[in-house]
């Protein structure tokens, strides 16, 4: 694609800018840190392509790709940018025609967050740091004036806004859907999952095949990110969507449903649990923890919680929705909120429950809260499996902590 465009002598917009050569091996005091501005004048546009090896007048000058260091590159950004810009990605493309000519590629995504502020050294003034946020106009680069920032901002708290109303519309709609459905006093899990950038209605949804292969590829997921943070067998605890689903998802409003529940000719005797993958790249889970979370009732315990299984779903929640962005190719990054919901009245408690040595116990030593407040984490728009883990523990562990209790107790 870069050759067919340099040999069409394709010009520079406002979504991609050639460069002859690789930014400097270290920013120099005194000295513009000129990646730094261009990722944030992309970032804070629309997004687009920086392409190193294509000199000013379109033509291929190739670049060394040894001389490539993306992590020094990406804590230039979190050095010089405020707020860092995620999501920014390297392609390395060696040469493939024997000329040596290299192009690196480096793709930035419109940012949710932006205006992204630059900090530096302007050249002609060393003596003063210089606070700009950058934009594309066109083929050049300005800064955007007061208007234009505060318009910005504007705009950035207005995708919030509608993100925090899409993020409660759809954990209320399954906490009300799944409570209308227990009998008795019942602690559900819920977790919704939601793309920065969900996709418009207009693109094809995934096929029911497609969706199958998510949850499947998700369940191989969920069991490595498991397996990283809990090692240890007998704090091991069976997936939940891969063991009470039958990975048989069917259609929806707009999504795709699997679910034990809510069909009364299957009725089941198992643990409830739904999980819908909707066609915006939004995923949203639910799981009874109460159901056979002690093995005998016990007085006074009327809302038991299986640790255990929230914490296995949390982790299969994440892998699912990193699996259905891959499969939707979105490239958006992912907020994430959990909640415990119960439709107990009176002065009931969340009742945490371990697995000890050979069953389940109640946790005596931990607190009982009678609410228990959301939990957020987020997945960058390009995680690695590291990101993942990291991204799930700290949602798991924003319940687990209220109850005093860690995934892995120190």
């Amino acid at each position: 694609m870069v050759t067919e465009a340099v040999q069409r002598k394709l010009g520079e917009s406002d979504d991609l800018d050639w460069k002859e050569d690789l930014p400097a091996t270290s920013p120099v005091k005194g000295e513009w840190n000129e990646f730094a501005k261009d990722v944030a004048a992309m970032a804070n546009t629309r997004g687009g392509l920086l392409v190193y090896g294509v000199s000013d007048d379109i033509s291929m000058a190739g670049i060394d790709l040894d001389g490539v260091n993306d992590k020094q590159l990406g804590q230039w950004l979190r050095v010089h940018l405020q707020p860092a810009v995620s999501g920014v990605s390297y392609l390395k493309l060696p040469a493939t025609d024997g000329t040596g000519k290299d192009i690196l590629v480096v793709d930035v995504p419109a940012s949710e967050m932006a205006p992204h502020f630059l900090y530096g050294w302007q050249q002609k003034d060393k003596d003063k740091t210089t606070f700009n946020a950058p934009f594309r106009y066109r083929d050049d680069t300005g800064y955007m004036a007061e208007h234009q920032v505060a318009l910005a901002y504007r705009e950035r708290f207005a995708r919030q806004a509608v993100a925090e109303a899409a993020l409660d519309q759809h954990v209320q709609h399954v906490t009300d859907l799944v409570l209308g459905e227990s009998q008795g006093p019942t602690a559900w899990l819920i977790v919704a999952a939601r793309p920065t950038r969900p996709i418009p209605r207009m693109v094809p949804a995934l096929s029911r095949s497609a969706a199958q292969l998510v949850m499947h590829e998700s369940t191989k997921r969920a069991e490595a990110l498991l397996a990283a943070v809990v090692p240890m067998p007998r704090l091991r605890v069976p997936q939940v969507f891969h063991d009470l689903l039958d990975n048989d998802p069917r259609r929806g409003l707009r999504r795709w449903v699997d679910t034990n529940m809510f069909v009364p000719s299957r009725a089941t005797r198992r643990r409830g649990v739904l999980a819908e993958l909707h066609h915006d790249g939004t995923v949203v889970t639910a799981v009874d923890l109460s159901h056979s979370a002690l093995h005998e009732p016990k007085p006074g315990v009327e809302l038991p919680v299986a640790t255990p299984v929230l914490i296995s779903a949390v982790f299969e929640t994440v892998a699912l929705a990193h699996e259905h962005r891959l499969a939707l190719r979105m490239d958006a990054a992912i907020e994430l909120r959990a909640v415990l919901g119960t439709q107990a009245d009176g002065p009931f408690r969340f009742t945490p429950v371990v697995l000890g040595f050979s069953r389940p116990e109640i946790a005596e030593w931990a607190r009982q809260p009678s609410a228990v407040q959301p939990a957020y984490s987020d997945l960058a728009p390009f995680a690695d499996d590291q990101a993942l883990i990291t991204g799930a523990t700290e949602l798991a562990e924003g319940l687990l902590h209220q109850f005093g209790l860690e995934i892995m107790p120190p």
